[in-house]
């Protein structure tokens, strides 16, 4: 095989990019999920500012309350926890439906509904322990390794520029009310998740972007590969001609089983011939048999081995050759010079009576 045609420089099929597919191998960004999450999280922290506004000050106010300090001196807890216990269900469930939510929605948005047939099957190299070695020393976990630090330290730069942007207020902060401290607390948390959520996206946006060229790069395809595919898909061309083969000789011994019922075969004389049918039920005569030179031949001989009239007109056996289809009649512009063969046939026969 020659070198050229081992290099990868065709584009991927659609078959090569199923097969991909169907292992999970897909193009996705495992940051998409996060980077919503949080955006999505913000814009729900300031729509149900109210919400949140209230049930953390319920849990302040009742902290800090008579109700609490009653609790702790008479030895009776349970309240509180029921309390704490209830309003952390309260503040956490609409985060953890937004999260699920998120979650699926993004995977679905980037790759769709994923059938990964390969789970299913046992790969006995996925629990091999040197199998595992090498893909956690392997080139890819290095640079993925490399690549979540440098995600981290971006991350964590946009964090400490926002807080730092926040750092001057904190002093002040010992003066608020326990609505205001709430207040500042829920607009910085917006703060960070919303500027972390924007960094995250930029930082999907480039990750998806380069896991698409990663996965075609991957996925290109040899010539050869290409050539082998193509031969898979529509079959070996010898294998095809064989067939094709086979087919047109059933149909000529078809055609020749009905050449005994013609009524009479046009020639041209040597190379074509034409065998022709007259049907009371069609509307004119029809083209049971036709062929040249070897089949030619062998029509004229079976012709000839059942008494079947063989008229010689080489304009009129041309163009039923080359016009006509098997089963078709004659057309109207050919009527005449039909009607004149088989007139003539119809005349033989009747003297050869006599």
């Amino acid at each position: 095989m020659a070198s050229d045609d081992q290099e990868k420089t065709e584009e991927a099929s659609q078959s090569r990019r199923d097969e991909f597919r169907k292992k999970g191998q897909v193009a996705h960004s495992r940051e998409l999920a996060s980077a919503l999450f949080l955006l999505v999280a913000a814009g729900s922290v300031v729509m149900l500012s109210k919400f949140f506004f209230q049930q953390m000050a319920d849990i302040f106010h009742y902290s800090f309350g008579a109700d609490m300090v009653a609790a702790v001196r008479g030895g009776d807890i349970t309240s509180a926890l029921k309390l704490a216990g209830f309003k952390f269900m309260i503040l956490t469930a609409p985060i953890l439906g937004i999260a699920f939510i998120v979650g699926v929605g993004s995977t679905v948005v980037q790759i769709g509904l994923l059938n990964v047939e390969d789970a299913l099957t046992l790969n006995l190299e996925k629990i091999s322990p040197l199998q595992g070695f090498k893909r956690i020393f392997s080139l890819k976990t290095v640079v993925e390794t490399i690549k979540s630090i440098l995600k981290l330290i971006f991350i964590g730069s946009i964090g400490v520029l926002i807080v730092k942007a926040e750092i001057f207020k904190l002093p002040g902060i010992i003066e608020f009310t326990a609505e205001q401290l709430i207040q500042y607390l829920g607009a910085m948390t917006v703060k960070l998740m919303g500027g972390v959520g924007m960094a995250m996206m930029v930082l999907t946006a480039g990750d998806y972007f380069f896991q698409r060229w990663d996965l075609e790069k991957k996925m290109m395809m040899s010539k050869q590969e290409v050539k082998d595919e193509n031969k898979q898909r529509e079959g070996d061309p010898l294998i095809k001609a064989r067939i094709r083969r086979v087919q047109r000789e059933m149909a000529n011994r078809r055609m020749m089983e009905k050449v005994p019922t013609a009524d009479v075969i046009i020639t041209n004389p040597t190379h074509i011939a034409v065998a022709l049918k007259y049907d009371k039920d069609l509307p004119a005569p029809q083209v049971i048999a036709k062929g040249a030179d070897l089949i030619a031949e062998k029509i004229k001989m079976i012709a000839k081995e059942h008494n079947i009239p063989v008229v010689e007109n080489k304009p009129l056996a041309r163009t039923i050759f080359k016009t006509l289809k098997l089963g078709q009649v004659i057309p109207r512009e050919l009527f005449v010079a039909v009607a004149e063969v088989l007139s003539y046939v119809y005349r033989l026969r009747r003297k050869v009576k006599r």
